[in-house]
């Protein structure tokens, strides 16, 4: 929480583990970290990333439930723990990136734009159709302490834009997201990770945004690519 924002963990035994095993390890050593949250409607302390099917294109689709290309994000904790228990066959690689330093680069580069990145914004809780799953809240906000924390999604941007109380993105946001999907994939600011089975990934929400390329699975179910997310606060 007071470093470099990421620490990749590796050598958790899955391999010899039950689901259920597996479980209480991720449960057990983010513990160390933070409390859990809950996630999702049934308030559940985990949650299984896996290809169930669902249609990426969906607006209350889940980026946990496809196997799609997922844009840079944070997630709505202080921090977020994954466990590889099986990768894919090919793909779904992990990527993060400091987005304190594309903050800073836009700052820099485009001082106008950055005032826009502290403004509202309207986000999607995916939760439905109706007015609750919408909400506003700037991309930054200042830290207790000093610096800022970023809260960016994309997907979740875009798809808030069905909502009836929701307006058309101004230019300036279409510019501001344009220059952070460019920033976001410049190597200057970003690691790719390959999580193998037994890897347990821990970022910080406030400093790193994440994303995971499109990946292929295994015919065999019991071979299919399977992480398990928790979210915790600090």
């Amino acid at each position: 929480m007071s470093g470099r924002g990421f620490v990749l963990l590796r050598g958790v035994p899955v391999d010899e583990m039950s689901e259920r095993q597996c479980e209480a390890a991720a449960l057990g050593l983010a513990g160390h970290v933070g409390r859990i949250v809950p996630q999702g409607p049934d308030g559940a302390p985990l949650m299984h990333v896996r290809d169930v099917g669902a249609d990426p294109a969906r607006a209350t689709t889940r980026g946990y439930q496809h196997s799609g290309r997922l844009g840079y994000h944070s997630d709505p904790s202080d921090a977020v723990a994954l466990l590889c228990v099986r990768p894919a066959k090919a793909g779904g690689l992990s990527s993060i990136v400091s987005s304190v330093a594309v903050h800073n680069e836009i700052v820099r580069t485009r001082p106008d734009l950055a005032e826009v990145l502290h403004q509202p914004w309207w986000h999607d809780r995916r939760t439905g159709d109706g007015p609750d799953s919408f909400y506003l809240k700037p991309l930054c906000t200042p830290r207790p302490g000093g610096g800022v924390s970023i809260a960016y999604g994309p997907d979740y941007l875009r798809s808030a834009l069905r909502g009836a109380c929701v307006p058309p993105f101004t230019p300036a946001q279409v510019q501001v997201m344009g220059l952070l999907d460019r920033l976001t994939g410049d190597p200057r600011f970003a690691l790719t990770m390959d999580l193998r089975a037994g890897d347990l990934q821990l970022l910080n929400n406030h400093v790193v945004l994440h994303s995971r390329t499109e990946y292929t699975d295994h015919p065999e179910p019991e071979r299919r690519r399977h992480l398990l997310r928790l979210w915790l606060t600090t």
